[in-house]
């Protein structure tokens, strides 16, 4: 019976980490699209170089923190993208 509740509990803190991380990445993807037009080229690199970092410095330990930066590194770079293909197109 304490399994049954722990799986519970558990699901519902996956859940309300889940939704956090969504309204963090669509933010940081929306601010990233409001701001790409200037700089949508350090963007691009600082997210795929901090992607790159997250992914190194949290190959020994994981927590709350790497998963937020991770977060914020890929807004960045989906914020850019659509500017960049924009350029390539025209």
């Amino acid at each position: 019976m304490d399994q049954a509740l722990d799986n519970r509990l558990d699901n519902r803190l996956d859940r309300k980490t889940t939704r956090r991380t969504r309204l963090l990445f669509a933010a940081t993807v929306a601010l990233a699209m409001a701001l790409s037009p200037v700089f949508f080229l350090h963007e691009l690199l600082i997210g795929a170089l901090g992607l790159v970092g997250t992914g190194i410095a949290t190959r020994e330990r994981e927590g709350r923190i790497a998963r937020v930066a991770t977060v914020v590194f890929a807004g960045l770079l989906a914020g850019s993208l659509p500017y960049l293909v924009l350029a390539a197109l025209t």
